[in-house]
């Protein structure tokens, strides 16, 4: 289902949108509902890459120990220190 939107475009911006248009054989509409989608798609997926990941470090680091603190425990295990 479409709905109408109403954007306030700088002049010189809606005829470069124009030229695309034709060039491309796509409407405005199309070419901006196209770019929404591939913006708001990287963001969750972003999002879900972040999700993700904190979940791999969840647990790995005890609340009490610092990041400084847990790094130094690391490379001295590592280094038999």
């Amino acid at each position: 289902m479409t709905t109408k939107l109403t954007l306030s475009i700088e002049k010189k911006t809606i005829e470069r949108a124009k030229i695309l248009s034709l060039k491309r054989g796509k409407s405005i509409s199309k070419i901006v509902e196209d770019y929404l989608n591939s913006i708001t798609d990287k963001e969750e997926k972003r999002g879900s890459a972040v999700e993700k990941l904190s979940g791999v470090l969840k647990n790995r680091v005890p609340a009490t120990e610092g990041w400084k603190d847990a790094k130094e425990s690391y490379l001295k295990k590592k280094h038999g220190v």
